[in-house]
């Protein structure tokens, strides 16, 4: 079971991700803010985050650089209306998904990101 943050302004879209995700047993949490995203990623043992490129007040890779800094060692994966990510967000996310792509595209990704994640642990700080 692996913890995910989805961040995203759609309600609608967000509900149907956790759905997905759940019923592949993963524990979600939702945020319809990029504020409460990282509210959320301060009190909760996240692992994977799950954001929106277009969000209000900001922007997905804006949002991952500022949760990478609380949690070095969080996969991110950015949805994307463009096709690819933008070139800054490239060292940021793990991986970018087209939105309004289908749920077998979401679960290849969260499955090879938290593969990679567990064959290469992140280093902890001593």
């Amino acid at each position: 079971m692996t913890k995910i943050l989805c961040v995203d302004d759609d309600a609608d879209g967000m509900a149907s991700r956790k759905e997905v995700l759940e019923s592949e047993g993963h524990q979600v949490w939702q945020a319809l803010s990029a504020a409460e995203g990282l509210r959320i990623l301060q009190t909760e043992a996240i692992e994977l985050a799950i954001v929106d490129y277009y969000l209000v007040n900001t922007n997905g890779l804006a949002l991952a650089a500022d949760m990478k800094r609380l949690n070095p060692a969080l996969a991110i994966i950015v949805l994307s209306g463009f096709g690819q990510l933008p070139g800054e967000g490239v060292g940021i996310a793990n991986s970018w998904i087209l939105k309004g792509s289908g749920p077998r595209e979401l679960l290849v990704a969260v499955r090879r990101i938290m593969a990679e994640k567990n064959r290469f642990p992140a280093k902890t700080k001593t």
